[in-house]
Order: structure tokens, then sequence, then C-alpha cells
């Protein structure tokens, strides 16, 4: 393995210099993205856009209660469309509306818990990377998180939003109980014995039921955790990924297009003595977008000299880097670049095939994406609109750099998604409909909707993408 920073610092010195038209001349748009997609206008609604600059709205009115009983009295008296937000993370367009966005901020902080069990009782709105401090000071820790902690935790459960790892569900899975502030203005306490059938489609609902207002969640006691990373031929980690999985608590992947090398991320319980050995490049993704732009538009070299300047870069500094300490600080990774993400969930069995054809078609079709393909494990769970409900998937994430044009090129891979039977994500970019959605969900798709039209039979809940996803 090598060093992350020094393999990228490497590969660019190695790359054909000073070219910067590559990724137009390979076909994106650039500047066709904007980051700030409508622009504020005097005497209009203040605009809302999300992270990834591209969805954005003009509600009427923006709402933020603080309690159970203001949530209740917002959903009751609102007119027109109502859709919650809360930390702005999702791609794909959950939460426009110009009528109310309900804002979930000052639903925030720990309500109560119990020391025994390893449960707290949350507000939806807590941030993440709030909670892993707050539960820290009451002996418990989140058993695993995603490898980023902006979101809210009730935007999370309602995506089904997750990390890695064969033992580990995604967010939705930790939830025992829950209250579900209803669009009739109604407040329902559920679980697993108690209002079962909401239970189970409230724990991932994409805000299509009302407002989930507190959660209680099943946590464990604090740990640490070292996290190794480095760069190792993907063929041979997709042939051991079984055993690697088997053998971390954490592992993922991160496949490097137009090359045979991957990233790995390989985090475990904490020994004592694990130090930190170097650190990572915030840099990074950056110098790897101007390794690919100085060499992929020379004509009869392309994609292919951008692969030998990069695996020419592995020749030096041989190591590791690795970072340890509380596992709400290590688990997570900060976002420096601004990027669009489709992810689609593929039965376990069939990952390494669907990444592989990926992997191929991007070469084959000279598509022009340097960006790593992310690859992560989670366990199989019985939530009705989880991706995981009834297996065990390897989620693969497709990402492209914010300022460039994505859709062409996810159009190719997700029809690949297709074929190997994935469930898109919830909070990410994608073109499946309600016929197509139901076939991905045989066993309670129909279920969800029976409860979605009791709970909201005039469809406050639903935008138009949510209607898309559930009527068209």
């Amino acid at each position: 393995m090598t060093n992350r920073r020094n393999f990228l610092r490497n590969a660019l010195s190695l790359a054909i210099g000073g070219a910067t038209v590559g990724l137009a001349a390979c076909g994106v748009k650039i500047g066709d993205q904007p980051q700030t997609p409508i622009p504020f206008q005097s005497g209009k609604p203040l605009p809302w856009i999300n992270w990834a600059g591209n969805q954005s709205c003009r509600p009427k009115q923006r709402v933020s209660p603080s309690t159970d009983d203001e949530v209740l009295e917002v959903l009751k008296n609102a007119t027109g469309t109502i859709r919650p937000v809360g930390s702005a993370h999702s791609f794909s367009p959950v939460v426009p509306t110009d009528d109310t966005l309900l804002c979930t901020d000052l639903l925030s902080g720990v309500i109560q818990h119990d020391s025994d069990k390893l449960q707290a009782e949350i507000w939806s709105g807590t941030r993440m990377h709030n909670l892993g401090p707050m539960l820290d000071n009451i002996g418990q820790a989140l058993p695993n998180m995603p490898d980023m902690d902006y979101p809210s935790m009730g935007g999370a459960i309602a995506n089904s939003v997750h990390g890695t790892g064969i033992s580990f569900g995604s967010m939705s899975d930790y939830v025992v109980s829950l209250s579900l502030a209803t669009p009739s203005g109604d407040l329902i306490e559920c679980d697993r014995t108690n209002n079962s059938e909401i239970f189970h489609a409230a724990r991932t609902s994409i805000g299509a039921l009302g407002l989930v207002t507190r959660m209680t969640i099943q946590n464990e006691s604090p740990f640490d955790v070292t996290e190794v990373n480095g760069v190792a031929d993907l063929e041979a980690v997709l042939e051991d990924l079984d055993k690697l999985f088997s053998q971390h608590r954490h592992f993922e992947l991160y496949a490097l297009p137009y090359t045979d090398k991957c990233l790995t991320v390989t985090t475990d319980i904490a020994k004592a003595g694990d130090v930190d050995v170097g650190e990572d490049d915030p840099n990074g993704l950056n110098v790897l977008r101007e390794v690919f732009d100085s060499v992929a538009w020379l004509p009869g070299f392309g994609p292919e000299l951008y692969e030998q300047a990069l695996i020419s870069g592995l020749g030096e500094d041989a190591g590791e880097v690795i970072r340890t300490g509380k596992s709400y600080q290590v688990l997570p990774h900060a976002r420096m670049v601004r990027f669009r993400e489709m992810e689609y969930s593929v039965p376990v069995e069939f990952g390494p095939s669907c990444l592989r054809e990926i992997l191929s078609t991007i070469k084959d079709k000279k598509l022009p994406m340097c960006f790593p393909i992310e690859y992560r494990h989670v366990k199989g769970d019985d939530i009705w609109l989880s991706m995981y409900e009834g297996q065990t998937a390897a989620a693969i994430s497709i990402h492209q750099f914010g300022d460039l044009d994505y859709k062409a090129a996810f159009a190719e891979i997700e029809q690949i998604f297709w074929k190997y039977n994935g469930r898109p994500h919830w909070g990410k970019l994608h073109t499946l409909d309600a016929k197509r959605l139901a076939n991905l969900y045989p066993h309670h798709w129909q279920d969800f909707q029976e409860v979605r039209r009791a709970l909201d039979p005039t469809g406050k809940m639903l935008n138009d993408h949510l209607r898309e996803l559930f009527i068209s």
C-alpha cells in the first residue's frame, strides 16, 4: 500500500502538464451545473438550495418548530405541499416545494436516555456531528456512522443513510421507537409492538408520512477506532472481499476509474499504542481531477495515459495513512469538494460483478469520470422501504464534480445497476418511478402505500418528485 497523498502528488508530476481542456474535450460541459441554481430576487421568497447546489425552490413560508405541538400545528394548518428539511444533503429532489418548508433545526438534542439499555431519545433535527459528543457525555455512542456526519438524524432515517460493515445496518436500523406527527395533526407513538405497521413504514419514509419528531436509538458504550487508508490492486481486493469484510469491523474501497487500483479503508477497534500516521490531503480529489484533465484529451492517448501516470505515481513513499480516536471523530470525513452523486444497492453477491462492469463501461466508452467509486456492504433489515429490506447489499456510489455535467455518464451507469436488481438510494440521483420501484420492493411496497394513504389521504407531504415515486 502507498500513502494516498504522495500517490496523487507523484501522479500529477508525471502527467502531461499544462493542459486544462481535458474534461471539456471528453464531452463534459463545464459550468453547466452552477453552484447556485436559483438567484435571490428582491420581492420574491428567499430561495432554498441544497448542499450540492442541484436542487432549489422558493417556499412561500419556512417554519422552524421547536416542540411536538408546534410541529402538529404547522402540519394541520399549512396549505399546499409541506416538505421537511434537515441539513439539505440529499442530491435528489426530495425537499423542494414552493409552499411550506418545515425546517427541523430547532428540534435538536438528547431528550432522555437509559444507561442500562444504552438507548437515547433524541429530537429528529439533531445533526450527527453534534450527536456524537452529546452521546459521549452520557456514556453512549452510535454503533456505526456514514462517512460524513452532516445529516440530521431525521433525514438520515428518512433516506436509510448508512455506513459500511457486514454486521451493521443503516441508521434506520438503530431506531427502536419513534414519534410521528401526521398531516392531520396527530402524534403517533410507535415501535415494533405498538402501531408496528407505521413503525416499519416510518423508519424509512422519505418524509412521505409526516414528520418524525423524536426517535429512540439503540447505542453502544463509547469506543475508539483506528482507520487505516492505503492503495491496493483492485482485483486482489475483490477476490478477497469476503475475508476483508469479515476480518474488519468496517471495510470499504474506492475504485479508481481507468486504473487497476483502488483506495482501501479498514476500521477496527483501536489497540493500545495506535497513533495517527500521515494525513489525508484535503485537496486530493482536485489533484486527481488535474491529472485526468492533463492527459485525457490527448489524441491517441486519452485515459490510458492517465492510468499510466497514476500507476507510475505509486513508486515512492510507501506507507499508510492512519487515523485513530473516538468513533464519532474517525468514522466520518469532511466534504471538501462539491459533487453530485448516484448510489444503488445491489444484492451483495452481485456487487463485484456490478462494479467491474461499471469500470469497464467507463473505460470502453471513455466516459469523462475520474472521481473514485465508493463500494460498501450494509446488513439487511426488515424496514419496508429500506434499500436493505430482506437483503444484505453492496452499496456502490458514483460521483461527478459539482461544476460538471453528470447526466450522460450517470445514464450509462444507471442501466448497469438495473441489470443487477439495484435499489436506488432515496436521497441520491436516480430516474426510477413508482412502477419500476414497486418491482424492487415486492414484500412491502403496497403495505407502505396503504399506510401512506391512510396517514396522508390528500397528499400534503408529496412534492412532484414523491408523486413520481409513489403515484405515477
